[in-house]
């Protein structure tokens, strides 16, 4: 059979994933394209209307100059946009991104701003000299619009994110329900049930003692598996114990073709975990390797780090075409989703195919 080793766990480097949302990039094309001239018009008719109206030059000439401005300022404040969306990708900075974000615009904007008017100090472009009050009327202008097209590129933002998590919540729906039936049609899978009751029926006259014992954990195994669909989670004790059942039922059927060693912190007994996880790992397992006392199969469940637990298991992969829809891994996929989770990792090496399964402490 196979006992838990319970041993001390120093805690490494807690990782905290954050959701990725795939809105870190501008499809703004149609908002340049129709925003750059409008708030060039905006800017040229009702802000600097002296300058084409008393300073002599046509209002096609400054409109021409504001247009060359007001697109060196856009770009410049859409980098600093897609830069801070890079650097905050969770939700919960948010605040921190929009804060940091303005800041930014605000100091880069003003600085650009006073650079202007300094060209136009110099370059005579409006045909006198600026005092002060002019660079502040042209920085508040400037300041004016940033904040505007800021609060525009946010509205776009959520929108997106809005949307996005919609169609997230209908595909995650759609994938609920897809797992929840097909957790019912494998609950009871003939195939296992099949070699079970095989087994069963060899044991009796060999081994009636024994075939009682099949028979209490072969109860308790599809007790487990009809309670499961009831819950959305279940302890790694609970998880184990069920686990302990099964194997019995598999360590009959294969004796020493199959080793388990499990070694888990207590700490991570209480953490929680998806019902029927372990169980369609270790299924899998034996389904798609050899199993034999000559070539035993390996699994191992022990602890990754303080937040994870590894399940692994050697590679001796079957020559036979092994029949699979793939749903298995697929399930427990769908279940940390639902849960708002981070994904499991698979890694198919060469020698050892291992699965970093997240645990939930709260």
């Amino acid at each position: 059979m196979f006992s838990y080793k319970v041993n001390t766990f120093n805690a490494s480097m807690k990782t905290k994933e954050a959701r990725d949302l795939p809105l870190h990039r501008l499809s703004d094309g149609w908002l340049m394209l129709f925003g750059i001239p409008t708030v060039a018009f905006l800017v040229t008719f009702f802000f600097y209307s002296d300058e084409w109206i008393l300073g002599g030059r046509s209002f096609m000439f400054c409109f021409m100059s504001k247009m060359v401005t007001s697109s060196l300022l856009w770009y410049l404040n859409r980098g600093i946009v897609l830069y801070y969306r890079r650097r905050y990708t969770s939700i919960e900075s948010n605040s921190h991104r929009i804060a940091a974000q303005l800041l930014t615009s605000f100091l880069v904007s003003g600085m650009f701003s006073l650079f202007v008017s300094w060209l136009y100090q110099v370059s005579g472009y409006w045909g006198r000299v600026l005092v002060w009050q002019d660079f502040v009327y042209n920085l508040i202008i400037v300041e004016f619009f940033v904040f505007l097209i800021s609060g525009i590129y946010e509205a776009i933002f959520y929108f997106a994110r809005w949307r996005y998590s919609v169609m997230e919540a209908e595909e995650l729906k759609k994938a609920n329900l897809q797992s929840q039936f097909e957790s019912l049609k494998n609950q009871v899978s003939p195939h296992f049930l099949f070699n079970s009751l095989n087994t069963l029926s060899s044991l009796i006259e060999e081994n009636p003692e024994t075939a009682v014992r099949f028979v209490n954990q072969l109860s308790k195994v599809y007790r487990y598996l009809l309670q499961s669909n009831e819950k959305e989670l279940t302890t790694i004790k609970d998880e184990l114990e069920f686990l302990e059942a099964y194997l019995f039922l598999l360590k009959t059927r294969f004796g020493e073709g199959l080793h388990m060693d499990i070694s888990l912190p207590e700490s991570h007994l209480c953490s929680w975990i998806p019902p029927l996880t372990l169980q369609i790992l270790v299924e899998n397992a034996v389904k798609h390797n050899v199993v034999s006392s000559t070539r035993p199969l390996h699994i191992e469940i022990r602890s990754c780090t303080e937040d994870t637990i590894c399940v692994i298991n050697n590679v001796q992969k079957k020559t036979i075409n092994v029949a699979s829809n793939g749903m298995g891994l697929a399930n427990i996929k769908a279940k940390y989703k639902l849960l708002n989770r981070p994904p499991i990792r698979i890694e198919d090496g060469p020698a050892a195919f291992t699965i970093t399964l997240p645990i939930i402490k709260n």
